[in-house]
C-alpha cells in the first residue's frame, strides 16, 4: 500500500512539472492605438539592431541599420493562420515588437522606419487580390485601431507601390516566402490589376486580421489544406516556431502592461539633421498613462509633460493669473476718450482779402487800365456801321427788284474811302 501511494504521488508530481513545462495560450488583450511614438520598453530589446530617432519632442521612431539592399517589412518570414487570423512569424530578431506593435513608414532620406504602439496584433498590414496573386502592405501610422470600427485613417492614403509584396496562392504559406516574391516593376502592375480585401476585427479581447478568407486561399492554391496553429505567450525575448510531436504552435514574447508603458529616464536617440516627410500631426497621440498628460493643441500635439508624484503641475499655479488677465479687460468699464484739437484765432476773410491786395498792389493796377483802354477792332467798327446803315425791310424788296445796280457794302465804301484818303495824302 505504501508503494502505491509513492508512486502516485510521483506520477502526479511528473504531470504537474509537464504541464508547468508546456506554454499557456496567450490572451493578448488588446488596448486601442493611442501610444504612438513612446517607445516604452522597446526601446533597450531595439537599440541592438538599429537605431533611435527623436522625431518630435516625446516623438521616437526606429529605423533598423542591419538590412540588405531592398528590405522591405513583412518580407522575411511566412504567413500561418491562427485564433487570431492570419499571423506573421518572422525571421528577424525584432519581429516580435515590429511586426506585432506599432506601424510603418518609408522616408525617401531616412528609409524604413518603424513608430511604437502598444497595441499589440498578429500583423498590421493591408490586402489586395486577384484570381492568380495576393499581396500585403504595412500600415502606416496613420492608421489607427478602435474596438468599434477598425482601422482607421486619419488622412487619405494609399500605399506606394515598394510596399506591396506579392505572391501566387500555392506560395502564400511557404517557410521561404521572399524567394517567391515578384519584383517591385511587377508589383506596381498588379496594384492595378487587383482589388482591396481583408479587415481587423475585435472579437473576445482579441485583434482579429481577417485578410483574405483561408477557404479562397486553399481552393486556388490547389486544394490544400491549411492547418491552424496556436499562438503561446514566452518568457524569453523574440520569436519562434516550436513543433511538439505532430503539433506546431508559435511562441512569441510581450511584454508585461506595465513594463510596456515605462518610459526609460534617459533614451539615446538623434535628432534628425532633416526633416522628415512623416506628417505628425495626422497621427493620433492620446494621454499614456495616468502621471502624464497631454499639451492639447499646438504644433506639439501629443508632447507627453512628466509629472513627479504628489507634485502638482508646473502650469497649475499660472492658470488662474493668465484667466485673470484676459477677463480684466471685459470687466472694466469702455471710456470714450476725445482728443481736443487746439483753436486757433479767428480770422475774417475782409482781412485776409486785405492782406492779399496789399502783397500785390501793382498787378491790380496794371490791370485796371487794361480794362478801360479796351481798342475797338476794325470788324467791329465795320459792324456798327453796318447796323446803322441797314435797310428797312420795303427798301431790301426795292433792291431786289433792280437787279443791275449793284450795291456796295458799307465796309467796301468804308476801305474805298481809305484808299482815296491814302492816294490825296
Amino acid at each position: 500500500m505504501k508503494n502505491l501511494l509513492m508512486t502516485l504521488l510521483l506520477l502526479g508530481t511528473i504531470t504537474t512539472l509537464t504541464v508547468a513545462a508546456t506554454p499557456d495560450p496567450q490572451d493578448f488583450n488588446a488596448d486601442e492605438s493611442a501610444s504612438f511614438g513612446d517607445a516604452g520598453s522597446f526601446y533597450g530589446a531595439l537599440a541592438p539592431y538599429g537605431e533611435w530617432m527623436e522625431m518630435d519632442a516625446g516623438f521616437y521612431a526606429w529605423r533598423p541599420t542591419h538590412v540588405r539592399a531592398g528590405w522591405r517589412p513583412y518580407m522575411f518570414g511566412r504567413w500561418a493562420w491562427t485564433d487570431y487570423g492570419w499571423y506573421w512569424v518572422s525571421d528577424e530578431p525584432f519581429g516580435w515588437a515590429a511586426y506585432h506593435y506599432g506601424r510603418w513608414y518609408y522616408d525617401d532620406y531616412y528609409g524604413w522606419m518603424w513608430v511604437p504602439d502598444r497595441t499589440w496584433g498578429p500583423a498590421w498590414v493591408e490586402w489586395r487580390y486577384n484570381d492568380d496573386y495576393l499581396g500585403w502592405a504595412p500600415l502606416p501610422p496613420y492608421a489607427s485601431f478602435g474596438f468599434n470600427f477598425g482601422i482607421r485613417f486619419t488622412t487619405h492614403w494609399f500605399a506606394p507601390y515598394h510596399y506591396w509584396s506579392f505572391v501566387r496562392y500555392h506560395n502564400f504559406t511557404s517557410h521561404y516566402i521572399h524567394r517567391a516574391m515578384v519584383p517591385l516593376e511587377y508589383a506596381r502592375r498588379l496594384i492595378g490589376d487587383t482589388r482591396t480585401g481583408g479587415r481587423y476585427d475585435f472579437d473576445g479581447g482579441r485583434v482579429i486580421n481577417r485578410g483574405i478568407d483561408r477557404g479562397i486561399i486553399e481552393r486556388r492554391s490547389g486544394n490544400r489544406r491549411i492547418e491552424r496553429i496556436d499562438v503561446r505567450e514566452s518568457n524569453t525575448i523574440g520569436e519562434r516556431t516550436v513543433r511538439d510531436r505532430s503539433q506546431e504552435r508559435i511562441e512569441v514574447y510581450r511584454p508585461d502592461r506595465s513594463a510596456a508603458g515605462r518610459t526609460p529616464e534617459r533614451i539615446e536617440a538623434r535628432r534628425p539633421e532633416r526633416g522628415s516627410s512623416l506628417d505628425l500631426q495626422k497621427i493620433e497621440r492620446t494621454p499614456r498613462e495616468s502621471g502624464r498628460a497631454v499639451e492639447p493643441g499646438g504644433p506639439e500635439r501629443g508632447r507627453v509633460v512628466t509629472r513627479e508624484p504628489n507634485q502638482p503641475p508646473k502650469e497649475t499655479a499660472r492658470r488662474p493669473e493668465t484667466t485673470q488677465r484676459r477677463e480684466e479687460p471685459a470687466q472694466r468699464p469702455r471710456v470714450e476718450r476725445r482728443i481736443e484739437q487746439p483753436q486757433g484765432p479767428t480770422v475774417d476773410r475782409r482781412d485776409i482779402q486785405r492782406r492779399g491786395e496789399e502783397r500785390t498792389p501793382a498787378v491790380r493796377r496794371e490791370q485796371a487800365p487794361q480794362q478801360q483802354e479796351r481798342r475797338v477792332t476794325a470788324p467791329e467798327r465795320a459792324q456798327r456801321e453796318q447796323h446803322r446803315e441797314s435797310p428797312t425791310p420795303r427798301e431790301r424788296v426795292e433792291q431786289k427788284s433792280a437787279p443791275s445796280q449793284k450795291q456796295e457794302s458799307p465796309r467796301g465804301n468804308e476801305q474805298n474811302r481809305r484808299e482815296g484818303g491814302r492816294r490825296r495824302d
